[in-house]
């Protein structure tokens, strides 16, 4: 019997580190002798001083027709503590991940931790993390490579916009950087059905006495944005450059995915000394292993554990941090080279699902449009900075 409710679909975020390990009581990165097996819990949660950027996602690994995955884990309590109050924030369960309340940011000088219980009971908990003061972003632009960057997977040069940020380092304290992102995109079709139909808020079928085709394409009723995410981590310590003024400093790759307009909003994070290490060893494996979709060849241990079984370790961080955001908006329909996305044809559904005299065992009314539903990977906020 299933120990979680799963979403039964692929998850990636950060961490699909399908690794088996043996005892740690410790709670610094490790990279010991490991082995692929299912049934491995992995945890990510930010806490972020800026609105709309602190999540968690919990899921464990699984082998799925021969492939290693991790599904997403739903039904569980989640819940971020503040030490000094005591003050508790239940989270909300997403599509594919748990958010705080609208509204909510954590502020410099608290201390939070992450508190996590399963359906089945286990309860997870990470210490206590600090909220360090923020260091202002200066500037902000986008600069655009034919060739960004070689992916190893195609074999091939990847084209896209880098994008470039000045800032001032204070010179007083040792300072820890974490740059990550989220880009918006026009999304037109809210859905695309395979080997099936839209219905009931998803995906459905195939279904027997039915005829459909390969896909089919939903469109989103009013304005709606994709979200995309980094596919690799970038970082930086102060040692070299403490109390200077940082211009031209590359901070994130984003291939071109499609030739749609996006905007472009950049997170830069100030961590603790321990994040900052947790995130060193993962950016090595990462680099190692063609970028966050693939599995790392090595554990990682963070800061949570398993309250009830100190042998039971659980893979990934809680890490709460002091956040700057800038944006960018970057016109790319007038690019040139290929997106690295496959163009398909938009596909909607008609009278063909149900052939005439057959008893189809569905409502084969044509649905053509599917809900602009809020999740980690879709929104119908208008990005800020997006054209009117």
């Amino acid at each position: 019997m299933t120990r979680f409710r799963l979403r039964k679909k692929s998850y990636y975020l950060l961490l699909p580190l399908l690794i088996s390990y043996g005892q740690q009581s410790c709670i610094d990165p490790v990279d010991p002798d490991f082995e692929y097996r299912e049934g491995l819990v992995f945890i990510e949660g930010f806490a972020s001083t800026a609105e709309g950027a602190t999540s968690v996602t919990i899921s464990t690994s699984a082998i799925e027709f021969g492939v290693y995955v991790v599904n997403f884990i739903g039904g569980a309590q989640v819940t971020l503590v503040e030490q000094a109050t005591m003050r508790e924030v239940a989270f909300m369960e997403l599509e594919d991940s748990y958010a705080p309340p609208s509204g909510f940011v954590v502020k410099s000088g608290e201390s939070w931790l992450l508190d996590i219980r399963l359906q089945d009971g286990t309860h997870y908990r990470s210490t206590y993390e600090p909220v360090s003061d923020p260091v202002p972003i200066t500037n902000i632009r986008a600069e655009y490579k034919p060739r960004l960057f070689y992916r190893e997977a195609s074999e091939k040069f990847v084209p896209g916009h880098e994008i470039i940020i000045d800032f001032n380092d204070p010179g007083e304290v040792d300072n820890y950087y974490y740059w990550s992102y989220r880009s918006f995109e026009n999304l037109d079709n809210c859905e695309r059905c395979f080997l099936g139909i839209f219905r009931e808020g998803e995906c459905m079928g195939p279904y027997q006495g039915t005829n459909v085709a390969n896909y089919y394409d939903y469109k989103c009723p009013s304005a709606c944005w994709k979200i995309r995410y980094p596919e690799e981590i970038r970082i930086l310590d102060d040692r070299l450059s403490n109390g200077q003024s940082l211009t031209s400093h590359a901070v994130a790759n984003i291939p071109l995915y499609t030739r749609e307009d996006m905007v472009v909003e950049l997170q830069q994070l100030s961590l603790t000394p321990t994040a900052y290490e947790y995130y060193r060893v993962l950016k090595d494996l990462v680099d190692n292993n063609s970028g966050l979709n693939a599995p790392p060849p090595a554990a990682l241990i963070g800061n949570i554990t398993n309250l009830g079984n100190s042998n039971d370790i659980v893979f990934g961080r809680f890490t709460a941090a002091a956040t700057t955001t800038a944006y960018v908006f970057i016109e790319r329909r007038e690019i040139e080279e290929e997106p690295v996305e496959r163009f398909m044809a938009y596909s909607p559904e008609g009278c063909e699902v149900c052939p005439p005299g057959s008893a189809c065992p569905i409502d084969c009314s044509p649905v053509t449009t599917a809900a602009c539903s809020e999740t980690r990977y879709r929104t119908a906020l208008r990005p800020p900075q997006w054209p009117d």
